[in-house]
């Protein structure tokens, strides 16, 4: 079979399997990745979104992917909000990290001397099982997970690169060493895991004993990383809150052996999928449940130790016994154990962390299987058939599950709550889902989410500032004001505390505490949402000029940000101001490419999308309301406010900030 024949049966087998995805909408992190960043708007910001950070809107995480945002930056040139071709293109990079796997695992064997057809019979095999098992799904029916398939595309492709490189002479070995080394940089700037790449291209040197390729390989992981850290190092970054202690050195051992068995049993039997894994011991009282639970976790345990155990004879007997197996193995493990658990994550397990790992493991076993079907063959035996048999069946049940798994991300509820009805019913989806109700209206089904929420983890900060989102649109102002002070001492959300305390002065007594919302929008982090909040109530109390110049020392670091400047345009057309309007108009079309003239249509559309599922990671209350604008320029307005009717401009805040401003959002999307 010619490889263009395989390439071609990869891409149709991922694109029938993961079919239906493309018909899902945005959820979860997809918010805060796409609806809401302002580095995706304009190809002019490409620059400048290698400086900073993901969640530039969001709450502060430690990812740091330029190559995830440059792709939604094209996908948002071309289709603006459309999730169809966002979903397109996660199944296109998808089937570009299987060809690029299968590439990489043909030059693999060819090297421990396999016939070229075997090899490419193996790496088919160990790719299509690979791209359709269903374990895969959070990393490709899923808008956010994009980086996993382009740390593996390049990765791949650098390791390709890599092993022709050893094969090669003279300037073409120079020229494939510089393309692997391009390839392992783009993989890491696509997601952290690609810096694992040029330590698997070191390991297969030194295990070889090839010195020669062996130091010009870690020269290259050398320039690799520095080139990484330096523009990592270079970007703005907000350090990542916790909400919870990380598990304690005696117990990451346990943790270690317990992922290990929860990650067997999504590889061999990927029924029970969700997000939000977790395999410790959440104890709930002494009640039969509770404790039902601990036994199993510890029965897990040991499942996990003995399965550690087996890999480990099973890569020691592959030694000498066949060592592309033996390869294929050390690869897995290197590159599973940061995912491991024996370093500490905002996770304990997660089913995309093993889109790696497992492709070296399918290698290994089609390697294994191929091997033992072969055998049984040559002494005719009709296990052979029966084995190939089964490999067959296992293969069609992959794809089916994986189809079936792609409806549970059509769209924000649909996630929310078959993720909670399969077990990943953790606090923050609970909250998730706490909030989606809020948007829609359904406060006694939000409160009840939140509740369970807080029974989890009492004193979530989240759960507590939805909470007092319920309660103001209960009208029930004492609990409101209550859990909204409780929640000025926490610091994720002091914030949106003092911003919903505005609103419930509003609801009392129909006064606009403005001190209180520059408090807000002075605390922790900046937030765009809150003080565009901010700004929109300077402007609607009478204070428009104070707006304009609060608006334009919020552009002195954030000149990217088109809503601003489209909102400085509106500002400034209000006063008069034509020229200055209009320049920031231009400022505003320059940094979002759909902006129109009329209207911020695209900021609009954004908002609808993120009415329909809450942000993952901002209260509900900051968001809920489209921009009206888009706003150029660099003057700081000397006008007098413009306020012929300043109780009018009253009763108008008043309304907007209850109506708006009084819903929570939810806490957040994975993050991992």
């Amino acid at each position: 079979m010619k490889k263009i024949w395989a390439a071609l049966i990869l891409i149709v087998v991922v694109f029938i399997s993961y079919a239906p995805a493309v018909r899902n909408g945005f959820v979860w992190d997809d918010t805060a990745l796409v609806l809401r960043d302002p580095l995706i708007r304009s190809w002019r910001l490409i620059p400048e979104g290698f400086n900073h950070f993901l969640f530039v809107d969001a709450t502060a995480s430690d990812f740091y992917r330029p190559i995830q945002r440059l792709s939604y930056t094209i996908d948002y040139a071309a289709f603006a909000f459309r999730p169809g071709p966002y979903h397109v293109t996660s199944l296109v990079w998808h089937s570009f990290a299987a060809i690029a796997l299968f590439l990489f695992a043909e030059e693999l064997l060819s090297i421990f001397g396999i016939d070229r057809r075997r090899c490419r019979l193996i790496a088919l095999v160990a790719a299509l099982v690979w791209a359709i098992h269903p374990v895969q799904s959070a990393a490709v029916a899923y808008v956010s997970g994009l980086a996993d398939p382009l740390a593996a595309t390049f990765g791949f492709l650098g390791l390709f690169l890599l092993l022709r490189a050893s094969r090669a002479l003279g300037p073409r070995k120079a020229l494939l060493f510089v393309g692997s080394g391009m390839a392992f940089l783009l993989s890491a700037l696509g997601k952290e895991s690609g810096l694992i790449f040029p330590l698997i291209g070191i390991a297969f040197f030194l295990w070889r004993q090839n010195w020669t390729d062996l130091w010009k390989t870690a020269a290259i992981a050398a320039v690799v990383a520095a080139s990484y850290f330096s523009l990592r190092a270079g970007a703005e970054h907000n350090p990542a809150p916790s909400l919870s202690p990380p598990p304690p050195l005696l117990v990451r051992p346990v943790i270690v052996a317990r992922a290990v068995a929860e990650y067997a049993g999504l590889i061999l039997f990927p029924m029970n999928l969700h997000m939000d894994r977790d395999v410790e011991t959440q104890p709930s009282g002494f009640n039969e449940a509770s404790l039902a639970h601990a036994a199993w976790r510890e029965l897990q345990t040991l499942v996990g130790l003995v399965l550690i155990a087996a890999f480990f004879y099973w890569l020691l007997r592959a030694r000498k016994r066949n060592p592309a197996v033996f390869t294929a193995l050390l690869f897995a493990l290197i590159a599973y154990l940061p995912v491991s658990g024996i370093v500490a994550l905002n996770a304990t397990a997660a089913e995309h962390w093993i889109y790696l790992p497992s492709a070296f493991l399918f290698l290994a076993v089609a390697l294994e299987i191929v091997e033992l079907a072969e055998k049984l063959k040559s002494r005719r035996s009709p296990v052979a058939s029966v084995l190939v048999g089964l490999v067959v069946l296992w293969f069609l049940f992959l794809g089916v599950r994986t189809f079936v798994r792609t409806f549970d991300w059509k769209d924000q509820r649909t996630f929310l709550e078959r993720t909670i009805a399969h077990g990943g019913d953790s606090a923050r989806m609970l909250i998730n889902l706490g909030g989606l109700e809020l948007t829609e209206g359904k406060l006694e089904d939000a409160a009840v989410h939140l509740h369970t929420a807080l029974q989890k983890k009492p004193d979530q900060p989240l759960a507590i500032i939805n909470l007092a989102a319920v309660a103001l649109k209960q009208n029930d102002f004492k609990l409101a004001r209550e859990l909204l002070t409780r929640a000025t001492q926490m610091p994720l959300v002091d914030a949106q505390a003092h911003q919903l305390l505005v609103v419930l002065e509003s609801k009392e007594s129909g006064k606009v505490d403005l001190m209180r919302m520059r408090l807000a929008a002075r605390t922790g982090p900046p937030d765009w949402s809150i003080e565009k909040r901010y700004v929109q109530l300077l402007d609607q109390t009478g204070s428009t000029a104070a707006a304009i110049n609060e608006l334009l020392t919020c552009l002195q670091p954030q000149w990217y940000r088109a809503e601003s400047w489209k909102l400085l345009s509106d500002l400034h057309a209000k006063l008069g101001h034509s020229t200055q309007a209009t320049e920031a108009l231009e400022q505003a079309r320059a940094y979002d490419v759909h902006l129109t003239a009329s209207s911020g249509t695209m900021e609009a559309t954004a908002q609808n999308h993120s009415k329909a599922h809450p942000s993952p990671n901002l209260p509900a209350a900051v968001n809920a309301s489209p921009a009206t604008g888009a706003i150029p320029n660099a003057t700081a307005a000397t006008s007098a406010p413009d306020s012929p009717n300043p109780s009018a401009k009253k009763r108008q805040h008043k309304r907007a900030s209850a109506e708006d401003a009084e819903t929570a959002q939810s806490p957040g999307g994975e993050q991992e």
